[in-house]
């Protein structure tokens, strides 16, 4: 039988920082790579990251980055006070897709459910999670995490308890 680790006592799993070694896996970087669309991603940040542009140029670079936090890095979106030169909007002097934030969460969405699908020992240890509040409490983003205030939309975890959901829907069908 496979041990899970336990679930913290404030039934909450923040796993930005504080609970990052035992539910690190809960992350985007996580190395748990996916198939969509016929197209193999050694990451979701990566399959995420790819979709900020249409430009096949772009897609092609964000797949072939070797970390998911350099296909951050080259996702960035440059801000007037900040001209990250690592990006590839800066370098080819473009922006993400113009319904970029009406799509992203979606894009996440489809994502996480195949990660969790397509990886059934991650499947296993999201459902292991019972009814605990997922949380990502990074301080720097506050649409996918709960940022500096703690007030965040803390999206990423919304969206992987929706997964977790659905994923136990699947179990009591079968």
């Amino acid at each position: 039988m496979i041990e899970f680790p336990p679930v913290p006592e404030d039934n909450k799993i923040l796993f930005f920082k504080r609970d990052r070694a035992l539910f690190g896996f809960l992350s985007h970087f996580h190395p748990s790579p996916i198939i969509m669309d016929a197209v193999w991603w050694p990451t979701v940040e990566h399959f995420y990251q790819s979709h900020k542009s249409l430009d096949p140029r772009y897609y092609a670079e964000i797949r072939a980055c070797e970390t998911p936090g350099l296909a951050k890095r080259r996702a960035t979106t440059p801000a007037p006070s900040k001209r990250d030169r690592g990006s590839w909007f800066f370098a080819e002097n473009e922006m993400p897709r113009a319904d970029w934030m009406e799509v992203k969460a979606g894009i996440m969405r489809r994502a996480d459910m195949a990660k969790y699908v397509q990886n059934p020992d991650l499947a296993a240890r999201l459902l292991a999670t019972g009814d605990t509040e997922i949380i990502e409490d990074s301080p720097y983003d506050d649409y996918w995490g709960i940022g500096r205030d703690g007030a965040g939309q803390n999206w990423a975890g919304v969206i992987i308890m929706e997964v977790r959901d659905a994923l136990r829907e699947r179990a009591q069908l079968a």
